[in-house]
């Protein structure tokens, strides 16, 4: 089954307008210091972009994965660049019950959202300040729809409810893949889910330019 064929490539939206790096950044803080919701950060992403010459600095390449970078950091907000190689895939993973926007800057990316069903831990769910402590050996999922993420197309967005997610660059798509992340909190651990051992387990995150 040719899995990008399961979605429509979507028209490009919006066209935001370039500025420096501290510019983009200081707008972000600024949103910071408010009541940060869903719509006020998809809103200033559409308006909005790093020019390309800026993101440079923070574009950083491993042949085989993908790698994250960060932009900016407060105690209410981070904004990361990831780079993806061809055929780069994340695991199958979880969200924390965070705000989360996604914008692809160059290539384009195939984001496949699922919904768990069951699993044997259930004890182990609705952790306060954690979305799950993990520790299933059995686990129950079932995949929802995928989106095509492309420049300029609709932002993929992750909300506080369940996001169970796996993003791919396709290798039949055969080119290198950017995009930018906005994350309300700062995402600094997950839950991954590997389906075939049928375990899940915590996994700690870090940025590959620090």
């Amino acid at each position: 089954m040719e899995t990008q064929n399961l979605v429509p490539v979507p028209q490009a939206i919006y066209s935001p307008t370039p500025v420096s790096a501290e510019q983009f950044v200081d707008g972000v803080r600024r949103l910071s210091e408010n009541l940060i919701t869903k719509q006020k950060i998809y809103d200033y992403l559409v308006a909005y972009e790093i020019r390309p010459e800026d993101l440079e600095r923070y574009k950083n390449w491993q042949p085989d994965r993908h790698t994250r970078n960060k932009i900016f950091r407060n105690d209410m907000i981070e904004v990361m660049l990831i780079c993806w190689p061809i055929a780069a895939i994340t695991p199958l993973h979880t969200h924390n019950g965070q705000l989360g926007w996604m914008t692809m800057i160059e290539g384009k990316l195939l984001v496949e959202n699922y919904k768990k069903i069951d699993c044997n831990r259930p004890e182990n769910q609705q952790v306060v300040g954690m979305d799950c402590l993990a520790g299933a050996t059995r686990i129950e999922m079932q995949h929802l729809q995928n989106e095509l993420a492309i420049p300029g197309g609709p932002l993929n967005t992750v909300d506080k409810t369940q996001t169970i997610h796996r993003i791919r660059n396709l290798a039949e798509w055969n080119e290198p893949a950017v995009s930018m992340h906005v994350y309300s909190r700062p995402i600094d651990s997950c839950v991954v889910f590997d389906m075939d051992a049928q375990r899940c387990y915590r996994r700690e995150l870090k940025y590959d330019n620090e």
